[in-house]
C-alpha cells in the first residue's frame, strides 16, 4: 500500500520569491502536488501537480487541508490562468478583491459622494 502524506512548511518558490506557506502531498516520498500561499494575504499563489498525477484529486486534497488550517483565498478571477480558474471553480472558496487597482471590484464605490 502507498504511503500518502501532506506536509506544511514555509519555503521559497524560487530564489527571488518571498517565503510562502507550502503544502505538499507526497506518495512514497515523491511529491505529487504542491500548493503555495502568500503568508501575508492568504492568496493562493501557485498550485502544481505534474501532468502524470493530474486528475487524482491531489490539489483538491491540499486545498482542503490548507483551508482547514488557515484562511486562504483564490486570486481575483481576472488574475487567474485558465487552469487556476478551473481549480478555483472546482474547489470553491472565496477570492480576494483586486489589490492592484487594475480590476473592477464589486465593493468599489460608484462615484457616490458622502
Amino acid at each position: 500500500m502507498s504511503e500518502r502524506q501532506i506536509t506544511r512548511d514555509i519555503a521559497r518558490y524560487s530564489d527571488t520569491d518571498e517565503p510562502m506557506h507550502r503544502w505538499a502531498l507526497t506518495i512514497d516520498g515523491d511529491t505529487v502536488s504542491e500548493l503555495w500561499v502568500d503568508t501575508t494575504t492568504g492568496e493562493i499563489m501557485q498550485v502544481e501537480t505534474p501532468t502524470e498525477h493530474q486528475g487524482n484529486g491531489y490539489a483538491t486534497a491540499l486545498y482542503r487541508k490548507a483551508a482547514a488550517e488557515i484562511t486562504i483565498y483564490h486570486a481575483p478571477e481576472s488574475h487567474r490562468t485558465p487552469e487556476g480558474d478551473r481549480f478555483a471553480r472546482s474547489v470553491g472558496g472565496e477570492a480576494l478583491p483586486c489589490q492592484h487597482g487594475c480590476c473592477d471590484n464589486d465593493n468599489d464605490f460608484d462615484d457616490e459622494e458622502f
